[in-house]
């Protein structure tokens, strides 16, 4: 399979970060939002949360963060926000019937992230692909940094930018290993 550019843009998507509050429309129906912070406060796990958006990109959620460099067919949001406020980027799908080529895709933007010189083997970055049920339906792929998401209706090559964009923005900038919750490891390029 062809790599994807981690890097690639959009024509006029790279001017438009959402970082003043509006949507930015993207290819695939895409939308970048900025969203309000809120508490980033530890609840028990398995807790039941409610966040202000979906996907969520701030906000309460579990005292341990997931593995990096994973890729999750199921993870509970709770888990993945805490590795969002660590500065790191949370790559979505939903896809009832199968996506393999959607997720493949996804996988190789997590491959092709830049390694990430604070971090100690066996972390090579702070990304994350996961499976979410929970997206709206009309929503196949997403994206989640600290306080910003990116959601659209089919893969597009900007959630790379997003996810450079994003990374690293958390209120806690730390890369140390979380809890291995399952999961495959994503194999570095």
């Amino acid at each position: 399979m062809a790599r994807l550019p981690i890097l690639a843009v959009i024509a006029g998507a790279a001017a438009c970060g959402g970082d003043d509050g509006a949507p930015v429309e993207l290819a695939c129906d895409g939308v970048v939002r900025s969203v309000s912070g809120e508490p980033a406060l530890h609840v028990p796990i398995g807790s039941s949360i409610t966040w202000s958006t979906n996907p969520p990109a701030t906000g309460m959620h579990y005292p341990i963060w997931a593995r990096w460099d994973t890729h999750y067919t199921s993870l509970e949001r709770g888990f993945w926000v805490h590795n969002a406020e660590h500065g790191g980027v949370i790559l979505l799908y939903n896809c009832p019937q199968g996506c393999p080529e959607v997720v493949d895709a996804l996988l190789e933007v997590a491959r092709e992230a830049a390694p990430d010189g604070s971090c100690q083997a066996p972390v090579r970055n702070r990304v994350l692909v996961v499976a979410d049920p929970l997206l709206p339906e009309e929503v196949q792929v997403a994206a989640v940094g600290w306080n910003a998401t990116y959601t659209a209706s089919c893969f597009d090559p900007y959630i790379g930018t997003f996810a450079a964009q994003r990374y690293g923005k958390g209120p806690e900038d730390i890369c140390r290993d979380g809890a291995s919750l399952g999961g495959t490891f994503i194999e570095a390029p």
